[in-house]
């Protein structure tokens, strides 16, 4: 179980099998939501703390989902993908001998509503933090500016220059001690504006 003030964590990804980005993005954030429909009606958890953790295409379902859903109130992305033309472009992740089909126009042009580029900017009331990992995205190093030029103002951006760096500050259960922070954070915010202002009550 999630105890109270604890960001839940659901598992994810993205498969372009045949060309289907697009189904698979719009389907994944549904199952975000489901997730996240299912654990309100547990009654035993706190859906005011909610932190999603994303890496790689798991980060760009969770700005998808947090911009969908407004109970996600901290997001967690390592190596964050995204802007997708130069993304599907240069990414060593994706075989060469199926790339021309990922940059066909009419492929890019069905993808280019759910562009985490687009979306980030939305996410200025939420905690962000976007962590890169840069000997892992040397090829993409466009896309990954774009998108760390198109995170909210107040989002925390942190470069590794390898993964041992990154293991030598996250390890040990450490990588989730920032969204617990985070959540955390806002609801002591939340209390301190209740209290600010007692003739406010609201109904949700």
């Amino acid at each position: 179980g999630f105890p109270r003030g604890r960001a839940a964590r659901f598992s994810a990804g993205l498969h372009c099998g045949g060309g289907s980005c697009q189904l698979s993005l719009a389907l994944t954030v549904h199952d975000v939501q489901m997730v996240l429909n299912y654990l309100e009606t547990r009654g035993d958890l706190d859906m005011s703390r909610v932190g999603m953790f994303g890496q790689g295409s798991g980060g760009a379902i969770a700005v998808l989902a947090a911009a969908a859903d407004s109970r996600i109130k901290a997001l967690d992305l390592l190596n964050l993908w995204g802007d997708w033309p130069d993304w599907f472009a240069k990414s060593p992740l994706i075989p060469k001998e199926e790339r021309a089909a990922y940059l066909k126009p009419d492929f890019l042009k069905r993808l280019e509503p759910l562009e985490p580029v687009h979306f980030l900017p939305a996410l200025k009331s939420r905690a962000v933090r976007i962590q890169f990992v840069d000997d892992e995205n040397t090829a993409t190093k466009e896309a990954v500016d774009k998108l760390a030029a198109a995170a909210p103002t107040a989002a925390t951006m942190i470069h590794y220059p390898n993964g041992h760096a990154m293991y030598s500050v996250s390890s040990d259960g450490r990588l989730f001690e920032w969204i617990a922070t985070a959540l955390k954070s806002h609801a002591d915010a939340k209390e301190a504006t209740a209290k600010a202002s007692p003739a406010i009550v609201t109904s949700r």
